[in-house]
């Protein structure tokens, strides 16, 4: 009876001088009890005939097989590949023999005979473990997946999303210099295959298994759909995973373990079929990968996992402030506001059903002061005639808005009303578009929570009062110029701790999720111009603004360095530099490296002690000289030595600040980007470093974040926080965002050292 052949099956070769044993090579899933299954395709033996007849001494043998072999089964496999029997041979180019199998190695075995052949092989692939959300799944956790066909690895759907959906995709450059691109996925599809690939940790497709990444915060449990494939007849087939200190596993229907000590939950296979499985939490831990093992006729064998990512518990802390007019009663504004934030439970959601996946938890510092009958300390009203000459507020009578009244039979109905005005960019009409519909452009842009803050900020300073413990919440109850804002925050500045909600979402769960996202990092799930134009804008950044920099550092560093009696290069004593007070805010610069600022205040203070050593050499000097010259000037010795202690003196206090402005920098981790407050004095050469440093170092972060974020999908396609699936009716949701991809999170939890 014929058999199919296995992994170290002893070969005869017409040439050698003595047998060798076939390694197989040609695929890793279909086995023979426990080997396995030799294809038509192999070419490795692990024993080689030793000698080779072809001549005289005979040479050591090199097998070299170039065509498949034959008398070969077919229909065994589902690839293309044929199946090695007793019969089949082969031809090896080298010796010009023929190899042929002299002992299968398939074991004696009470398998089902099948036509022929002995021992059908299993086919190992056919068992495999899904895990996935439940159908009432609400975010409670952190979870992403992607669905790829088993057999071919296709990539099918990205978090239930189809492939057809992805847009555009960052495409690495191909040096270390090569800034790579955000580009169209028709434009290059398996790179953009293999970027999704390489995400997903789909490289070795051999050894492919499911394996989702989850975030279970410490304390919290996790359950899940647990899907068991299996194609053939079940025996003694398990499926188990063994948890540890960090996660306990239970696989519904389990085993009974052990005893208590037990981490292994076990079930015995019965065929396809739908489990649950639930994840606790016990502690903080670092990313950990755990396998779904099958045991059977071929195993243990990994046929699905999990990848648990690194849970450290992270706060955000937030003080909810509202911004309404001066007119009527502005603390009861404020108050209804507030009431609508609670209500809506926008905390509670914040913290169960969207940030909590990214392992963030929110705190709102004055909840519960939220509740008082005055509320003076929670918000700023705005002068409308004051503002209203800025541009801040606009009133367009176009815009109404819905307000709750009766109609005559008493019932609720909502009222469209004029509004009270808008808030943002100052914005006029400007024409009509191709569809009849009304144009609009920005005359003026107006930061309006960075002025809210900054005026929140000073009515507390005049009260002896402050806050700058953590980031600001916004809840106006005007809308924004620009009908299609509800709410906004930013990924730019970096440390960026804010964001302002518009009349038209304050209830808007989903909002206050997907700005909170922008801030901690995320764009979104779509390519808008923004990003499409990010590339653009860094190659301009760097040709225009940080390479005439540079020049600008070079002609700062030689002037007056230059005799122009002799040109002959001037001592550093008497050279003129121009210095700086320097004082964090210069150029707009944020985040600059601690080793930068201290390089630069060691450099400028070189020069400060050749000044101040210069100007004690001339105060010291004991020769009487017929006249002293200063700037053109004619002096006498006490004028002159008069004007040298002044210039010492002001050398030396430059210096002392620098001191103390290091001994501030100590504090701080070293490497770590810092938005330093300390003046100090630097040479002017100095501070175009600082800014150059922090010019490259935000271009290096804008477009790293354009990056992380390399995936876009078209626009409403998603269920993500990151998407414009949500639709706001009355200010709250009637779609909601649900959740976020892995990168994403990672995004986001990376992004928390701008506000540890």
């Amino acid at each position: 009876m014929a058999k199919y052949i296995c992994n170290g099956a002893l070969c005869d070769c017409t040439m050698s001088t003595e047998e060798g044993a076939l390694e197989v090579k040609s695929q890793t899933k279909i086995f023979i009890q426990d080997k396995l299954m030799a294809t038509e395709n192999e070419k490795t033996f692990s024993l080689n005939f030793k000698l080779c007849n072809i001549s005289s001494p005979p040479p050591k043998c090199q097998p070299s097989i170039e065509t498949p072999w034959t008398n070969t089964k077919s229909n065994v496999l589902q690839s293309e590949h044929k199946g090695l029997l007793e019969s089949s041979t082969a031809f090896c180019t080298f010796g010009q023999g023929t190899i042929s199998i002299k002992d299968s190695k398939q074991a004696q075995t009470k398998n089902v005979i099948f036509g022929d052949y002995s021992s059908e092989p299993k086919e190992i692939s056919k068992v495999y473990a899904k895990v996935r959300t439940l159908e009432n799944y609400k975010g409670e956790f952190g979870f992403d997946w992607v669905d790829v066909d088993p057999e071919t690895m296709e990539i099918k759907k990205i978090q239930d999303v189809p492939f057809e959906k992805v847009e555009y995709f960052y495409k690495k450059g191909n040096t270390a210099q090569d800034l790579g691109n955000i580009i169209p996925i028709s434009e290059d599809k398996p790179a953009a295959i293999q970027a999704i690939q390489k995400n997903y940790d789909l490289i070795n497709f051999c050894d492919y298994v499911d394996t989702p990444f989850v975030l279970v915060k410490p304390g919290e449990q996790a359950t899940l759909s647990l899907e068991v494939f299996f194609e053939g007849e079940t025996q003694d087939d398990y499926i188990s995973i063994t948890g540890d200190e960090f996660y306990s596993f239970k696989i519904d229907g389990e085993e009974q373990r052990k005893d208590e000590n037990d981490k292994t939950t076990k079930k015995k296979i019965v065929g396809n079929e739908k489990l649950q499985l639930t994840i606790n939490c016990s502690k903080e831990s670092l990313d950990k990968k755990y396998f779904f093992l099958h045991t059977g006729a071929k195993g243990p064998r990994e046929i699905g996992g999990l990848n648990m990512m690194e849970n450290k518990v992270l706060k955000l802390q937030f003080r909810v402030i509202a911004l309404v007019s001066n007119e009527g009663n502005p603390n009861e504004k404020a108050k209804i506001l507030f009431k609508k934030f609670k209500n809506a439970g926008i905390k509670e959601y914040l913290n169960n059903n969207s940030l909590n996946q990214a392992g963030y938890i929110v705190e709102i510092e004055n909840l519960e002061a939220m509740d008082a009958n005055k509320v003076d300390d929670y918000f700023y009203a705005f002068d409308k005639e004051a503002w209203g000459k800025e541009k801040y507020f606009t009133i367009d009578v176009k815009r109404t808005k819905n307000v709750l009244g009766k109609d005559e039979n008493g019932n609720d109905i909502w009222i469209p009303e004029i509004q009270e005005g808008q808030l943002g960019d100052w914005i006029v009409e400007d024409g009509v578009d191709e569809n009849g519909e009304v144009k609009y452009i920005i005359k003026k842009k107006n930061q309006i929570d960075y002025i809210t803050i900054n005026s929140y900020k000073n009515k507390l300073s005049a009260d002896s009062k402050k806050y700058d413990s953590g980031g600001i919440i916004i809840l106006s109850d005007l809308e924004c110029t620009n009908s299609a804002t509800a709410a906004y925050s930013r990924i730019s500045p970096l440390d960026h701790y804010a964001l302002l909600v518009f009349a038209d979402a304050i209830e808007s769960k989903s909002t206050y999720a997907h700005e909170l996202g922008h801030m901690l990092g995320l764009e979104h799930t779509f390519c808008d111009e923004d990003v499409l134009g990010k590339r653009k804008e860094i190659e301009n950044y760097i040709t225009e603004t940080i390479e005439k920099l540079n020049l600008q550092i070079k002609e700062e560093e030689i002037k007056n360095q230059i005799s122009e009696i002799n040109k002959s290069p001037k001592p550093l004593k008497d050279q003129k530099k121009l210095i700086t007070e320097f004082k964090g805010t210069e150029k707009e610069i944020k985040y600059v490296k601690k080793r930068t600022f201290i390089e630069t205040i060691d450099h400028s203070n070189v020069y400060y002690s050749i000044i101040i050593k210069k100007y004690k050499d001339y105060i010291n000097d004991k020769t009487n000289y017929s006249s002293y010259i200063w700037d053109s000037e004619k002096l006498n010795k006490q004028q002159f030595i008069r004007k040298c202690t002044v210039e010492k003196e002001k050398n030396e206090t430059y210096k002392n600040v620098n001191n103390a402005a290091k001994v501030n920098l100590e504090k701080y981790p070293n490497d770590k980007l810092i938005d330093f407050k300390s003046p100090f004095y630097l040479l002017y050469e100095d501070v175009l470093k600082i800014y150059n440093d922090y010019l490259n170092y935000k271009l290096i972060k804008e477009w790293q974040n354009a990056t992380q974020n390399y995936l876009y999908f078209t626009k409403k396609s998603t269920l993500n926080m990151m998407d414009y699936s949500q639709i706001t009716l009355q200010g709250k949701d009637t779609v909601e965002g649900l959740k976020y991809l892995g990168h994403q999170i990672t995004i986001m939890r990376k992004d928390y050292e701008n506000y540890d």
